[in-house]
């Protein structure tokens, strides 16, 4: 098998929507640059891309686009071309409007045009290479964020040293995923996966957050290598450990704190980089499938919705009650509600594969729940499963059907209805096992 990589800087000017919250929020510098990182697969009768790209997310018009885009230039199908972002929250907004931020027109031509200039070049630098894979772990910075509260009630991110907290709703996993190619005279890469939030920085200044740092110190650790990053499934996790604080150097959010993520994952990736288990096969396969998923429509309480949407947009949020997480809840379930209002009924959502030997890639549009990536990883026939938040689109959350009953902001803020996660689950684990 021959693989290439290729790194384009993507760091948008300053003054761009930075996207994630559900407030305008204008650049005012840049703190470390974005990237798109393309990694190409060659077995010689078939070619394939896994793309990472530092941005919260690319819906499905622009991605799909892009796609075609490579396809037509590259001379691959489009089933091949797997791009996926970090989904941080100190990047530009991409395409469509949402909760009145918005991306730039200029910008969102621009950003296809790199992302297929990586595909490109990632393709054009392959070359014959030697694969393995192996798992370790990354302890203590990565926990659940949804709690059952001692009153029975549900919360998102309740608060450091909440005193009213019962216990987590679930385990994070703390699984570090990594795909070494060795190659004899180019660098080699090394392709890491890790899943918790990348909203660790937050403000008003451009950064990669922890998945930059990821790349960066395995890179300054190791020499002729270069790294890929690629999120897991995130949907209820992030770095937010809710015990009461231990001191002033306990910092749990930040620049620093995003610093000491990235190492940690990296360390991980040191101490088991050396301890690698060969692949097994040198096929290159791929695949899309579509998993048709009921809306989240509810036209109950829309005139409240529509009230909280207009005071949201008009920058009077003093006027919506709740305050921190709660507060954003109201104005995504508000949001949602208004934007399904006439439908769509269903979404068809775009589930993505590539399989190199017996390691595999999956992909899902959205932020999928842990379990949900539990359940895949279980059912999957491949030696490893790396599974990937949006990829191939990024239309919301996919929670598990028990968190519906539960509530919190995943649930209420979903457009997708209970029972999606079941044939989420099928569909990607059918694809998987079909290449």
């Amino acid at each position: 098998m021959k693989v290439g990589f290729s790194r384009v800087c993507i760091t948008p000017p300053l003054g761009c929507e930075l996207a994630g919250y559900y407030c305008s929020r204008k650049a005012k510098g840049v703190l470390d640059d974005l990237f798109v990182n393309a990694v190409a697969y060659d077995d010689g009768e078939r070619r394939a891309l896994t793309i990472s790209v530092d941005h919260l997310h690319l819906y499905t018009k622009e991605v799909t686009a892009f796609r075609e885009m490579i396809s037509e230039r590259c001379g691959i199908p489009v089933e091949a071309v797997f791009i996926s972002c970090t989904h941080i929250h100190t990047g530009p907004s991409v395409g469509e409007e949402i909760a009145g931020v918005s991306g730039s027109a200029i910008y969102d031509e621009y950003i296809g045009i790199k992302i297929c200039d990586a595909a490109q070049m990632a393709l054009d630098d392959a070359e014959e290479a030697t694969l393995s894979y192996a798992v370790g772990e990354a302890k203590n910075i990565s926990f659940v964020r949804r709690f059952r509260m001692r009153d029975g009630s549900v919360r998102t991110n309740p608060g450091i040293g909440n005193p009213d907290i019962d216990h987590a709703l679930g385990k994070p996993n703390e699984e570090v995923y990594l795909l070494k190619v060795e190659r004899e005279t180019k660098d080699d890469i090394y392709i890491v996966s890790f899943g918790v939030h990348p909203d660790v920085i937050g403000g008003e200044y451009i950064s990669a957050d922890w998945p930059g740092f990821v790349r960066t110190t395995v890179e300054k650790a190791l020499d002729g290598v270069k790294c890929a990053f690629f999120t897991g499934f995130e949907g209820d996790v992030n770095h937010f450990d809710t015990s009461p604080i231990k001191g002033d150097w306990d910092i749990r959010t930040g620049y620093e704190h995003s610093k000491h993520m990235g190492r940690c994952i990296a360390g991980a990736v040191l101490q088991i980089c050396g301890k690698t288990t060969p692949i097994e096969g040198n096929e290159v396969g791929f695949g899309n499938a579509i998993a048709r998923v009921e809306s989240f429509m509810e036209n109950d309480k829309l005139d409240d919705a529509k009230r909280i949407v207009e005071l949201h947009n008009s920058g009077r949020d003093d006027e919506i009650p709740g305050e921190g997480m709660e507060h954003t809840t109201i104005v995504a379930e508000a949001v949602r509600r208004v934007k399904l209002e006439n439908g769509p009924e269903y979404y068809d959502f775009t589930m993505s594969a590539v399989s190199l030997g017996n390691v595999a890639f999956g992909g899902l549009p959205g932020e999928p729940f842990t379990e949900i990536g539990n359940r895949v990883r279980a059912n999957s026939k491949f030696a490893m499963t790396i599974l990937c938040c949006c990829t191939n689109g990024s239309p919301t959350y996919f929670p598990t059907s028990s968190a519906y009953d539960e509530g919190g902001y995943e649930a209420r803020t979903s457009y997708l209805k209970r029972g999606g996660d079941e044939i989420l689950i099928k569909g990607l684990s059918d694809l998987i096992n079909s290449l």
